[in-house]
């Protein structure tokens, strides 16, 4: 089961409800797709490094990665021609297209992690939202 595990970057703390799906997800084997932006991912990508857990391919937009923790497995996706939100936005579709189900970590506001819970809604997939306010 492949997981889009993404949220908002003004996230900076792991609820222990994160934790304890993460540890869940773990559990069944899932494979972790998530993005290399800081924020929710970069927090993700740093819980299950230091868990040992390393089904984990990091997503990135382009050629230059921002955050791989854990010297995880890396998927650029080509978003030549594209700047800001819509070429950093390629690499989200991807993952969409790429998952069986989702586990997004939101503030509400962002509008990245809304276009992704939409994405997987649209799809037909499983998401969960974890809200922060």
């Amino acid at each position: 089961m492949n997981v889009f595990a993404g949220g908002s970057k003004t996230i900076t703390y792991l609820k222990d409800e994160v934790k304890n799906s993460l540890d869940t997800l773990c559990d069944m084997g899932a494979e972790f797709l998530i993005g290399d932006c800081f924020g929710a991912d970069k927090l993700m990508q740093q819980y299950l490094y230091d868990k040992g857990y390393r089904k984990v391919t990091v997503y990135v937009s382009g050629e230059r990665t921002r955050n791989n923790i854990g010297g995880f497995i890396e998927k650029h996706i080509n978003a030549e021609g594209l700047s800001g939100f819509e070429f950093y936005r390629q690499k989200d579709i991807v993952m969409a297209e790429d998952s069986d189900r989702g586990l997004m970590l939101w503030d509400g506001k962002t509008m990245g992690t809304s276009a992704n819970i939409q994405d997987m809604r649209r799809m037909g997939k499983e998401v969960t939202v974890i809200r922060y306010e």
